[in-house]
């Protein structure tokens, strides 16, 4: 109770292949989002594109977006990046929070 999952697919739009996924374990006003793109498609802004509409979907929505990226995983920060998530100094199981508010 008060714990949703929220799971897509990211569909290649050119091979409607699926290339990965991404996530959403909303607590709250609190999402936790994570992606997962396949080895054979990264590179090709799958991973960015559909973090950015997730975490444009969850604030719109109200929800503060909260992602754990390890520090030495630099596309996984960009991806963040990409998705308007900002590192902070939080460090848990050594990987680091980034977050994006929720407007007022």
């Amino acid at each position: 109770p008060g714990t949703a999952w929220c799971n897509w697919v990211i569909r290649a739009r050119e091979e409607g292949r699926l290339v990965g996924t991404v996530q959403a374990t909303v607590t709250g006003d609190v999402a936790e989002v994570a992606w997962v793109v396949g080895t054979a498609w990264q590179g090709r802004g799958y991973a960015s594109e559909a973090a950015r509409a997730l975490v444009g979907w969850l604030r719109d929505r109200g929800r503060t977006v909260v992602a754990h990226v390890h520090p030495g995983h630099a596309a996984s920060a960009a991806v963040a990046r990409a998705a308007g998530l900002v590192p902070t100094a939080e460090v848990h199981d050594g990987e680091v929070r980034w977050e994006s508010v929720a407007p007022a």
